[in-house]
């Protein structure tokens, strides 16, 4: 029910005696009856019955008394007469399941292709423990972000937005935490469109020359020596020619085509057409899991742990494990959507644990594909950290069929995801920034041109996708996965008399992991040993 009246009445008593006078008195011609005397498109504008205009005006007036929320009339005692049935259409409430695989495949991402070369770094036994000891610290922050927002109803009522998780650190934390915040978000979205960018380059130009293999005949997939497996898909070093480097169609070339097919849509003024493709991520991620488990059968088991001298050699744990923990650390982000994909759910009394189901399939996908493909690989263990993009594609021959087919709908994924993500990064920052997710054509051409030429460079000169990831998830991380969530709920517990010193040191011990997670990223500790 929506009140029929306006607060732009002109500058006049709200209360007069004046306006309910039942004099019989004509105005003159020229006269015209004051505007303040009734309610602003109101229908019916003769015959209203004085008592009800008075308790409309009154009603008015309490409202503009103090700040909102402080007098507000019942609207029970509102006459019906001054209300009207407005339709609207409430957003459709979903199941748990939908929310848990809603969770599930916004996690998963192409850090999932980087993760053998990340345990690797970890070792067996301790990449295992790291998966689960930072998917049990990341879902923790994640599920207080989502109490901190929803137990702040005040904010909620207030908004005509739905409330987010970067409006209650603005409720808490005035300027500049906000924007530190805003700025967090997008750095990780910057990045996500530097690991696209590389992705795409990396699997056009594979499929190009599997392509080329097609055509002149030499694509034998058929008797593929170690079931496909490679030390390096892309090495060249058995040749000394340098006429691979900078050619019509190289590693250094293809990232420049791609600005052909990815800088017109980035120029699309809304990203409602690509948003439908969205589920090509599932076909993707499903693709991924049964090229794993498919080539571990072929392969079968090659490790050991005791004997150093095997090339199938991994160590239980092994002292660069930082490099995972920056893996994951965005392999876990979800926390600046958390709210938005839970807000919907039937029963708001499970946003906790189905937060923490989705973050238990996350952390199991993501040890299975990573223990399965070191388990199982039948070359030297070194081969699979040993590539510059870390990708386990990488590891796969190019005239590899299933590899081929899983790359082509990789590249149809990324082509709707890199423009989608590109959208979202500028509608941010021209909403900071100018107040409008558009503005002209002038600064998004003038924005894409600059987004792209980052992406483009570091496409060309670091392609290495699993640095770049753990880099990003670190910086983003520690603002939005552990700073914030710990602190504004340690704030949040103090207003409401609710903290504690266990929790507060706790919570504390939380932030220090983010920063030294961030801080050891640079650092290769192998190097000293």
């Amino acid at each position: 029910m929506v009140l029929v009246g306006s607060d732009d009445e002109e500058q006049q008593p709200l209360i007069s005696s004046q306006s309910f006078s039942t004099s019989t008195k004509v105005p003159r011609p020229y006269e015209e009856e004051p505007l303040w005397r009734r309610p602003f498109n109101y229908s019916v504008q003769h015959g209203i019955d004085p008592e009800k205009l008075s308790r409309l005006q009154r009603y008015r007036y309490y409202q503009r008394l103090a700040p909102p929320m402080t007098m507000v009339v019942p609207d029970h005692v509102i006459p019906p007469e001054f209300f009207t049935i407005v339709p609207m259409e409430r957003g459709q409430k979903q199941s748990s399941i939908v929310t848990i695989f809603s969770l599930w495949n916004t996690m998963l991402g192409t850090s999932l292709l980087c993760m053998p070369a990340a345990m690797l770094h970890a070792g067996l036994i301790l990449g295992c423990l790291i998966v689960l000891g930072v998917g049990m610290v990341t879902c923790y922050t994640a599920i207080i972000t989502v109490q901190v927002t929803m137990d702040i109803q005040l904010l909620d009522t207030l908004r005509n937005a739905p409330l987010e998780f970067v409006d209650v650190i603005e409720y808490y934390m005035p300027f500049p935490s906000a924007q530190i915040a805003l700025t967090a978000g997008a750095a990780s979205f910057l990045g996500a469109l530097m690991v696209f960018w590389i992705l795409l380059s990396n699997f056009t130009y594979g499929t190009g020359i599997a392509l080329s293999n097609m055509v002149n005949g030499s694509f034998h997939y058929h008797n593929l020596s170690h079931f496909g497996a490679v030390c390096d898909a892309y090495d060249t070093s058995h040749t000394n020619t340098t006429s691979s480097h900078w050619g019509a169609w190289s590693a250094e070339t293809v990232p420049i085509y791609l600005i052909l097919i990815l800088f017109p849509l980035c120029c699309l003024k809304s990203a409602t057409i690509l948003s439908k493709f969205n589920s090509l991520g599932v076909v993707c991620i499903a693709m991924a899991l049964v090229f794993v488990v498919t080539k571990a059968s072929q392969w079968g088991i090659n490790i050991t742990i005791t004997d150093t001298d095997s090339i199938h050699y991994v160590a239980p744990a092994f002292v660069d494990f930082n490099k995972l923990t920056g893996t994951l650390t965005l392999s876990f982000f979800i926390h600046n959507a958390v709210v938005a994909l839970v807000r919907n759910n039937r029963n708001p009394k499970n946003n906790k644990r189905d937060v923490g189901i989705a973050f238990v399939m996350v952390a199991l996908t993501y040890g299975l594909v990573g223990l399965l493909f070191l388990l199982t690989f039948p070359l030297a263990k070194t081969c699979i950290s040993g590539v510059d993009s870390q990708l386990l594609f990488d590891n796969i021959s190019l005239n590899d069929l299933m590899v081929f087919v899983a790359k082509f709908f990789q590249i149809l994924q990324l082509i709707t995801v890199y423009p989608t993500v590109n959208f979202v990064l500028r509608s941010q920052l021209f909403l900071g920034i100018f107040k409008d997710p558009f503005c002209s054509y002038k600064h998004v051409i003038v924005f894409n041109v600059i987004t792209i030429l980052i992406c483009v460079l570091i496409s060309i000169f670091y392609p290495k996708v699993g640095d770049v990831i753990r880099y990003v998830g670190s910086v983003s991380g520690l603002a939005y996965v552990f700073f914030f969530p710990c602190f504004i709920y340690l704030l949040h517990c103090y207003k409401n008399n609710k903290l504690t010193w266990y929790s507060a040191v706790g919570h504390s011990f939380v932030i220090l992991l983010g920063v030294l997670n961030l801080g050891t990223q640079p650092v290769t500790f192998s190097q000293y040993l």
